[in-house]
């Protein structure tokens, strides 16, 4: 059946996406090789590593494979409107622009059948060293090197800081889970923070919000913090927030209301962190067999 592709690249990586196969619709929907990072019956995250040392790029497609989801689709507003690679690539822009921690997107692109969606995609840029906050809470917990007490105080802070940063710009991220902030240790041994995956439709800068609308997005994080932190912790990281956003209220009525709301999400939150392990335990074990790989191939030659 005829279709009709089309593929916006940021200028800027053009070539960098040219040396890893990325600049076609074609290319980026057969793309095979790479790492899968996530998946579902109807969307995938496959990372692409860049060439000559430079950093890489995660690719997110989300397909329509039969009618049912293309008319879903449509109903949604993807015949006429934007699709969601790019709602997501304009979400990320914003932030950008506003001075907000996100990864950079590169390009987007889709394919329609009859103007019906078929699939779509975001192409964002990897930032080098980051992992998940789910993933490095699971490697702080289970690793050798776990924080500190101080450590975690600090990382708290931090945590608080930037969310508050985003908020104060009056913008909301729609899906403030775990899995969807990078972290990564900066130059001055602090925890830096990128968000990643903003939800289109719920996502953006409003002036006019309900009251507390924040709420919302920090129940999303308290329900990823369960696993991992203690009732006093997320307390604490409540506390920097309200203080960094200058904001009053009752701290026990707001602790139990995000609470509340937040195990709207507990099951769903449960299945994306066993997921998470998963697929972290299949990296751990492509990066052992990729490392004897090289000592096979080392002994071979010697």
């Amino acid at each position: 059946m005829l279709h009709v592709d089309s593929h916006r690249i940021d200028p800027a990586y053009r070539a960098a996406l040219a040396q890893t196969g990325l600049t076609r619709v074609d290319d980026v929907l057969a793309r095979t090789e790479g790492r899968i990072c996530a998946w579902s019956r109807t969307t995938d995250t496959l990372h692409v590593p860049g060439q000559g040392g430079m950093p890489g790029f995660f690719v997110k497609r989300y397909l329509y494979p039969n009618w049912k989801n293309r008319l879903r689709g449509m109903f949604r507003g993807t015949f006429f409107g934007r699709h969601r690679g790019r709602a997501e690539y304009d979400l990320l822009s914003q932030m950008r622009v506003l001075g907000l921690p996100s990864v950079r997107p590169v390009a987007y692109g889709a394919r329609r059948v009859g103007h019906f969606l078929t699939a779509c995609y975001l192409i964002t840029e990897e930032v080098p060293e980051a992992s998940n906050l789910t993933v490095f809470a699971r490697r702080a917990t289970n690793g050798p090197h776990g924080l500190t007490f101080a450590e975690r105080r600090a990382f708290i802070r931090e945590l608080a800081r930037q969310v508050a940063e985003v908020h104060a710009a009056e913008f909301a991220h729609g899906q403030l889970f775990w899995r969807n902030i990078l972290v990564r240790t900066g130059p001055a041994g602090d925890a830096e923070f990128f968000l990643l995956d903003p939800r289109p439709g719920k996502a953006g800068r409003r002036i006019r919000r309900k009251p507390r609308w924040w709420l919302h997005e920090l129940a999303h994080l308290a329900v990823s913090a369960g696993a991992f932190t203690t009732r006093t912790e997320r307390l604490r990281f409540l506390v920097e927030y309200l203080t960094l956003r200058q904001t009053s209220g009752d701290l026990r009525e707001l602790a139990e209301r995000i609470e509340r709301q937040s195990q709207r999400w507990a099951r769903h939150e449960q299945r994306r962190i066993r997921m998470s392990d998963r697929f972290e335990s299949w990296r751990r074990a492509l990066a052992a067999e990729k490392a004897d790989e090289v000592e096979s191939s080392v002994a071979v030659r010697a």
